[in-house]
């Protein structure tokens, strides 16, 4: 019953009566933000409950039950609900749980909607989490992606938001050329040619992985400053030969395994290739 207790501790018994439904909800039908069910309406949920959501969406004992029950999918609902509430008290712990996920499809995909529906309220701690010098590459990017949804909605604040992003290629003591390119994936989101400089300096250096964003020219192309290279094709990947013991092939192309309905997400992927379902075929 861990699951379905832990998260209630230090709440009102009333407020977590009234957001228990969530924890029956089960895997969610839609993916599309705009397909989320309207979870104030549904449930009756307001700025009283927004402690609880937080709770439930970062408990612990929720994110890593891995024995296919229903609450498995309550903090995917509680974050999308906060989201809904404008909760801007839920970014730096959904940042935190962001850094402590391992590889969460869902949670990389809902968190940054998440963030762009709370809005402006939601730059100061996303830009707080990433002045952390050590901040991680997966968190990082969901927190600029979060800021690109920002800029997307409210576009008098596109230029703080590009501007935090940018300084993501600034030069660090330990520079992460895939943090770079994650960084200007989310400039090229925004369309961000003001951001041009700080780009081209970061391709200068070699800070950046072209694997990810392209190179100077593919960059240049896609802000719309060149219309076609001038320079060969860069190689962007270097694939290595697999074990001949591998399960799959990763090399080449596959069909795509389409996992039977309820499955936990933390749980082994029936595909067989060892890893969790959330990490796999859930993408």
């Amino acid at each position: 019953m861990a699951a379905e207790t832990d998260w209630r501790s230090g709440i009102d018994g009333e407020i977590a009566a009234q957001l228990a439904p969530l924890l029956r909800l089960g895997e969610p039908s839609k993916r599309e933000h705009v397909k989320w069910p309207d979870y104030l309406i549904s449930f009756g949920l307001g700025a009283q409950h927004i402690d609880g959501l937080i709770r439930m969406a970062c408990d612990p004992a929720l994110q890593e039950d891995s024995a296919g029950k229903q609450a498995i999918w309550a903090p995917v609902h509680a974050w999308r609900a906060l989201g809904q509430l404008r909760a801007a008290a839920a970014v730096a712990p959904l940042m935190a749980l962001s850094a402590s996920l391992d590889d969460d499809v869902t949670a990389d995909l809902d968190l940054p909607i998440v963030f762009g529906m709370v809005g402006p309220a939601a730059i100061a701690p996303l830009a707080e989490f990433l002045a952390d010098p050590a901040v991680a590459v997966s968190p990082a990017a969901t927190a600029m992606s979060g800021l690109s949804e920002i800029a997307g909605q409210h576009p008098v604040y596109r230029d703080e938001c590009i501007g935090l992003i940018a300084q993501m290629l600034a030069p660090r003591d330990k520079p992460d050329p895939g943090l770079a390119g994650l960084a200007i994936c989310s400039l090229l989101d925004l369309k961000a040619v003001e951001a041009i400089n700080e780009i081209r300096d970061a391709f200068a250096r070699d800070a950046v992985d072209i694997s990810i964003a392209g190179d100077l020219e593919d960059v240049e192309i896609g802000l719309g400053l060149r219309d076609k290279r001038s320079t060969p094709v860069p190689k962007y990947h270097t694939y290595e030969p697999r074990p001949s013991d591998e399960p799959y092939d990763t090399v080449g192309y596959q069909e795509p395994y389409i996992a039977p309905p309820k499955i936990g997400r933390n749980e082994p992927c029936p595909c067989g290739s060892g890893k969790k379902y959330k990490k796999c075929c859930l993408v």
